[in-house]
């Protein structure tokens, strides 16, 4: 949604998740927190609605909606997800369009591949990478020998890796080629390194990780190290997925 003359009003915080200060959610701490005026008097009320001549300031500073942008990455091995690194070690910010503001949908790690998402917008951001929208990501894994299909039932029901965290997963497909095993894997919680630590636990060494999918949306015919902005229909797929109208 671009506000215009002729736009009807639309929700505080709804605006401010439009601008790319953050989530839904986040934005409603920021009100909450008195850090937000409308024509120069603070509001703190959620159902506030302005207008496109309305000025909106955080901080006393002017704020104004932005062009969303969605973009996809097929990561190659080698760079860390990072927009820039000190170290000056590569990084997926050297791959991206100038000038264009976005942030990486969670995290691949260095020697992983395929499949990040980019974007400014907040409300999907945090929706896309929330634990309880469930969104899913389909992985390609390579295992340092053949996998026991038993397995397959475990990760289904829950893999402990510490007091704290379980990963659970869905095994789609299996082969054995030569001395390794590759699998299919679903995912849906995103927690840190958990690919390579559930199979740490159940007894695997995993050799290579590619992100196939996220929410339904692949990288096709991008070669690795390219990029493509998504497209209309990929955005609304994203969004229906996440509960977005």
């Amino acid at each position: 949604m671009r506000m215009t003359k002729n736009s009807p009003g639309i929700r505080l915080n709804k605006f401010l998740s439009l601008c790319g200060i953050a989530s839904r959610r986040k934005c409603e701490e920021l009100i909450s927190e008195g850090r937000i005026a409308v024509n120069g008097s603070i509001v703190t009320d959620f159902a506030t609605y302005v207008q496109y001549q309305d000025r909106v300031t955080l901080d006393g500073e002017k704020i104004s909606p932005q062009q969303l942008i969605y973009l996809l990455l097929n990561k190659p091995a080698g760079y860390i997800t990072t927009l820039n690194d000190e170290r000056q070690r590569k990084h997926i910010g050297l791959l991206l369009p100038k000038k264009v503001f976005v942030k990486p949908v969670g995290r691949l790690d260095k020697n992983t591949t395929g499949v990040l998402l980019f974007t400014n917008d907040g409300e999907l951001h945090y929706r896309l990478t929330h634990p309880k929208y469930r969104i899913p990501r389909i992985y390609r894994v390579e295992l340092d020998r053949p996998f026991d299909e038993k397995q397959a039932a475990v990760i289904t029901e829950g893999v402990r890796l510490n007091q704290r965290e379980i990963a659970r997963g869905k095994v789609l497909k299996s082969r054995l080629v030569k001395k390794h095993s590759w699998l299919i894997l679903e995912l849906r919680e995103g927690l840190n390194r958990e690919i390579h630590r559930m199979f740490k636990v159940l007894g695997y060494r995993v050799l290579a990780l590619e992100r196939v999918s996220y929410g339904g949306i692949q990288a096709e015919s991008v070669k690795q190290g390219d990029w493509r902005y998504l497209q209309a229909a990929e955005v609304r797929k994203l969004k229906e997925l996440c509960g977005i109208v």
